[in-house]
Order: structure tokens, then C-alpha cells, then sequence
């Protein structure tokens, strides 16, 4: 996105910056929630959920901006449909179903593979360059990263037992990379609220047939105050606010850039973890912490190639 002069374009960086943070705080808790749920509700009933959840908040804001630009709507149905379907669709049920079958420490940690995938990514399908920087913000963030994970014990990484929960999961981290580098593609004059409207939609539309089958099995999403708080969260926090700001972010610093913001969400794991659950604090909390924001300072300083 293109800036008129050194000033503005810091603050841009700055708020991208901060909205890409924010997204970080969502997604952990997202983990967290749907980890915690996932032997009493069903995953696609969740993903659902999720998605018309985030649709009916957003059509009051969205709905003009779809009328107004309706035409653009349907002459890009397919790349908003392909949006909705990696992003909404895919990321979420695959993330759902796999925490039904792996540990929150597996999932963290494959989650962590985002900014990786998405410089992969960018790099593969459009050439992009990585440069020196990058790579050592890849490094530094990545070994805060692990240090979190696996709380300073190196040996941990042995004991991970790789199941198809993990699987699953790292399959919706390749959607939501795609998702992330292909939101340039969407047209340009469509705004966000309208925008992610349609793609809640898609997502909607597309998750209920899963529902379905899970009813269909018996397996009703259950009227409770847990399913009721479990979809909440995860319609307004991980998906309504989560989605807007990780565009905010994306759109203004790049996808590249934006990915390395994804490290901070073991981070923020930790902290609602210490502050929820009780957990001690290690070594390992404050030194991963330090070189995951040395790797984002690396990756996104000016100096950085742009992603």
C-alpha cells in the first residue's frame, strides 16, 4: 500500500503494527478455547458457528458496501470465493478438528510455522526475494519461539508425538498462508467490512454441510453457556476482529512482513495460561520473549526488503 512520505508511512507501520499484535492475542485465544471445547462440542459445529456468527455482527456494517458494489462482488465471485474458502473454511476446521486429536503444545507449535509458510509462499508463487534480515528474523523468532513451547527444554521437541491432529493443523496453516498472500487479489474497491462479510458468508455456507453430517451423526452443538461463550469468543474475538485487523495489517506492511506478528501468539498464550490456569513462569517465558521481538524488529525494520 503505497505511502505518501516517510512520516505517514511510519505511521501506517504503527498501526499495522498494533493491529497485527492484536490478531496475535485473538488467534491465541482461539487455540485456547478450541482446546479447551473440543471434547464437548463439535468442531465443525464450532466452525459454523464461527463463521455466521462473525457474518451476522458484520452484515449491518458490511451490507451497504455489498449493495454499493455489487457488480465487483460477482464479477470476483471466484476469488472471494477461494478467500472465504481457505480462510473462514478450511483454517478453522482443520484447526478445530485437529485439536480433538493432538496436545495444545502440538498445535502451538505448528501454528508457529505461519510466518515461515508465508515467506515460503510469497517466495514460490511470486518470486519474491528473502532477504538477509528476514532470514535472521526467521531464526530469532523461531528460537523464542521454540524456547516458549517447549518451556526451555530442548529435549521436549523428542517427545512430541506427531499424530494426524498435527497434520491437519499444518494443513490449515498452508490455507491460511494462501489466504493471507492472495488477500491482495481482492478487489480493490471493496471495503473490508463488506469484504469480510462475503467471506463469512462463503464460510458459512460451506462449513454447514460438515455440520450437517455431525448432526446427522449425532452430534448436535449443545445449548449451553460453554458452547454459547466457546462461539462467541471465537466469532467476534478470533474471527470478526481477528480477520479485520490481520487485513489491516497485511495491506499495509505486506503478508511477509505481517507473518513474523504470528510468533507473538505463544506469547500471549503463555501469558493468558500464567493469568487463567496458574502457571508458573520460567527462564524460558522472558528469553522467548526477547527474540521474538528481536526476529519481528529484524523482519520488519525499514532496512527489510518488503514483503
Amino acid at each position: 500500500m503505497a505511502e505518501s512520505g516517510p512520516g505517514r508511512a511510519a505511521g501506517g507501520d504503527r498501526l499495522a503494527f498494533l493491529a497485527l499484535t492484536a490478531t496475535a492475542l485473538f488467534f491465541a485465544g482461539n487455540t485456547i478455547v478450541g482446546r479447551a471445547v473440543a471434547e464437548v462440542l463439535p468442531p465443525f459445529g464450532l466452525a459454523f458457528w464461527r463463521s455466521f456468527g462473525a457474518f451476522l455482527i458484520l452484515l449491518p456494517f458490511g451490507l451497504p458496501g455489498i449493495l454499493a458494489r455489487r457488480r465487483e462482488i460477482l464479477a470476483a465471485w471466484r476469488i472471494l470465493a477461494v478467500l472465504g474458502l481457505l480462510g473462514m473454511t478450511a483454517f478453522s476446521a482443520l484447526v478445530f478438528v485437529g485439536l480433538r486429536y493432538t496436545e495444545a503444545l502440538n498445535g502451538s507449535l505448528i501454528q508457529g510455522t505461519l510466518p515461515l509458510a508465508i515467506v515460503a509462499l510469497s517466495a514460490l508463487m511470486l518470486g519474491r526475494p528473502v532477504g538477509g534480515r528476514q532470514v535472521l528474523g526467521l531464526a530469532a523468532g523461531g528460537a523464542g519461539f521454540a524456547l516458549i513451547v517447549l518451556r526451555g527444554d530442548p529435549g521436549g521437541l523428542a517427545a512430541l508425538a506427531l499424530n494426524v491432529g498435527d497434520g491437519l493443523i499444518l494443513i490449515g496453516v498452508v490455507c491460511h498462508a494462501l489466504f493471507s498472500i492472495l488477500l491482495a487479489r481482492r478487489p480493490a474497491a471493496l471495503g473490508l467490512p463488506a469484504f469480510l462479510t462475503v467471506a463469512f458468508f462463503v464460510g458459512a455456507a460451506t462449513t454447514f454441510p460438515l455440520h450437517a453430517w455431525e448432526l446427522w451423526q449425532g452430534r448436535p452443538m449443545p445449548l449451553s453457556w460453554t458452547a454459547v461463550a466457546a462461539a462467541g469468543y471465537v466469532a467476534l474475538f478470533a474471527s470478526v476482529l481477528g480477520q479485520l485487523f490481520w487485513a489491516v495489517g497485511v495491506g499495509r506492511i505486506g503478508a511477509a512482513r505481517a507473518g513474523y506478528f504470528m510468533y507473538l501468539t505463544p506469547v500471549f498464550g503463555a501469558a493468558i495460561a500464567v493469568a487463567a490456569l496458574g502457571e508458573s513462569v520460567g527462564w524460558h517465558h522472558p528469553a522467548g520473549i526477547a527474540a521474538i521481538f528481536a526476529g519481528i524488529w529484524l523482519a520488519t525494520s525499514r532496512k527489510t526488503e518488503a514483503g
